[in-house]
């Protein structure tokens, strides 16, 4: 009987010790996923900016940032996945290359193609192709419809900017804007000090040909539209502020307080410049209004046409008038006056 009971409670002590052994190894494996579950959580909000865990580095995944809206937006302090409708040139100015760009922008940045390289066109917009890229920051212009915006914020944070040639307001406080939303303060001004010192070099060649007393305007051909732009439109940014050149009178008092002026053909002598900088909208029959303009009495009677002086510039090449697109236009711009004025 002893016997007996000694081997009962040996077992019931290994037995005991087993379920024990099980109990431990289980709950250290829960742990470790547990562990691992909350590492890729926290990895997870930090990629996609919905978070307010900490980083690493003990800095926050998020910041709280107003947009041109007014609107408080919770994005990623550093984002990696950026799907931008607009803002290519300054995004590039500051360093960041988009995943993905509206169809506008992209097809209208031919100056940036070597840089935007491997960008996904995602239209304007397509939020389908925007959800397949799985963005942590979407930018878009104020002119996307709300409906548009409500959905895309289901994707990611959403902020909504102003740009230049719509809004009207300075291409390079663009830039820096882009900058401080996105921590790249450095770089915007690093590219600002470049940017203003090589107008300072083109204005200066600039000086010989075009003289101090002498007007610049620049024009757009479209297929029912003649177009006179202000500062923020086509080649205006660089002509009027940057080297510094004299606006044709009537465009300064009428245009420049606009978004544009679009004038009859019969007028277009009264807003002539010394120096016309023309682009020509093809789509929709503008390519063949735009020879029926220049063929025609009323432009050929313009002094500048009469001169040379009307400079024809590729409307892909000038569209966009951000960042970096307006560096590389300084370079069309001098090559072309200089060129084309030589004796």
């Amino acid at each position: 009987m002893k016997v007996f009971k000694h081997r009962f409670l040996t077992m019931a002590m290994v037995l005991l010790l087993t379920v024990i052994l099980a109990a431990c190894g289980q709950n250290s494996g829960n742990s470790a996923n547990d562990t691992a579950a909350s590492n890729n959580g926290a990895a997870g909000n930090t990629q996609s900016g919905n978070g307010t865990n900490d980083s690493a580095e003990g800095q926050a995944a998020t910041k709280s940032y107003k947009d041109f809206t007014g609107q408080e937006v919770e994005i990623p302090t550093n984002p990696e996945r950026i799907v931008s409708v607009t803002h290519l040139g300054d995004l590039l100015a500051v360093g960041v290359k988009p995943i993905g760009a509206g169809s506008l922008a992209l097809e209208n940045s031919v100056l940036l193609s070597k840089e935007l390289e491997g960008v996904e066109n995602v239209g304007d917009i397509s939020v389908e192709k925007v959800l397949a890229l799985q963005p942590d920051l979407i930018m878009v212009p104020t002119y996307t419809p709300a409906d548009i915006v409500e959905q895309l914020k289901k994707i990611a944070p959403v902020v909504t900017l102003a740009t230049a040639g719509w809004e009207g307001i300075d291409p390079l406080e663009e830039v820096k804007t882009v900058g401080e939303m996105l921590g790249r303060e450095q770089q915007a001004e690093e590219f600002i000090t470049r940017y203003k010192q090589k107008a300072e070099e083109a204005k200066a060649k600039l000086s010989e040909v075009i003289g101090p007393n002498e007007t610049v305007g620049t024009y757009s051909i479209w297929a029912k539209n003649f177009w006179v732009w202000p500062k923020t439109r086509d080649a205006g940014y660089n002509l009027y502020e940057m080297f510094g050149l004299k606006p044709q009178e009537k465009i300064e008092k009428e245009v420049f307080p606009t978004t544009g002026a679009d004038i009859s053909l019969e007028v277009v002598p009264e807003y002539a410049a010394d120096h016309m900088f023309l682009t020509v909208y093809e789509p929709d029959g503008g390519k063949e209004r735009a020879e029926e303009v220049m063929n025609g009495p009323v432009w050929k009677s313009i002094p500048a046409v009469q001169k040379n002086h009307v400079y024809l510039l590729n409307n892909k090449e000038f569209w966009m008038v951000d960042g970096l697109n307006l560096e590389k236009q300084i370079d069309i711009l001098v090559d072309l006056v200089i060129s084309q004025n030589q004796k």
